[in-house]
């Protein structure tokens, strides 16, 4: 939505609305930042918009993902290639991917829906195999 009609629906001003978005970006910023310190990930790049860091993890030597959302809070997921099948927590993980796919606007198909979580993060996170 444009910060003019939010603007005029909040009935503040345009640069009330830049600015606290501004702030807000900063502090999603900040918050992936120190997140990444703290996990020892190295950061590749950073969408504050959808709350998303992407890095390298020093410590296990794996591309790492760093989500930040209202709902869940700060999440890391670090790539691996498990069985996931044996997992206990398949499940949990699977709907977490499948609700940061609908928070990031991706159709999944029936069939990347089955397939399992350290597969379907690949595709959600956009991944690559390298």
């Amino acid at each position: 939505m444009p910060q003019i009609d939010i603007a005029s629906k909040l009935g503040i001003s345009r640069q009330a609305v830049n600015q606290a978005l501004e702030e807000a970006t900063e502090k999603v910023t900040r918050a992936l930042e120190e997140a990444a310190n703290i996990g020892k990930i190295q950061i590749e790049n950073i969408d504050p918009i959808n709350g998303i860091l992407t890095g390298w993890s020093r410590e296990f030597s794996v591309k790492a993902v760093i989500t930040l959302s209202k709902s869940d809070g700060l999440q890391i997921w670090y790539e691996h290639a498990a069985n996931c099948s044996h997992c206990d927590r398949y499940y949990a993980c699977q709907s977490y991917l499948f609700k940061i796919a609908k928070d990031r606007k991706l159709k999944l198909t029936k069939e990347q829906k089955k397939l399992p979580p350290s597969k379907l993060a690949q595709l959600v996170f956009g991944l690559d195999k390298s």
